[in-house]
């Protein structure tokens, strides 16, 4: 029971940042690196794959560069816009 609670606390993490990173990512482009100084972090990576899969819908991919986070050692990410 303890896990369901826990998934429904992150669902509405999700549901809660979606009009968050919209807002603040509108008219201009942006890699999934930069929606994590948007949001608070989750409390398991995996919710922000959840939260970038819903967020889809309402983007357009424009492009790839790599990616500025340390940690990625420079892999190519996409880059987005909203529509």
């Amino acid at each position: 029971m303890k896990t369901l609670q826990l998934d429904l606390l992150e669902r509405d993490y999700v549901s809660r940042n979606i009009p968050v990173v919209l807002s603040a990512m509108r008219d201009r482009e942006f890699t999934a690196d930069d929606i994590r100084g948007v949001v608070e972090p989750p409390s398991h990576p995996n919710w922000t794959g959840v939260l970038f899969a819903q967020l889809r819908k309402h983007l357009e991919k424009v492009g790839y560069r790599p990616s500025h986070r340390k940690e990625a050692n420079g892999r190519v990410v996409a880059v987005w816009r909203v529509v």
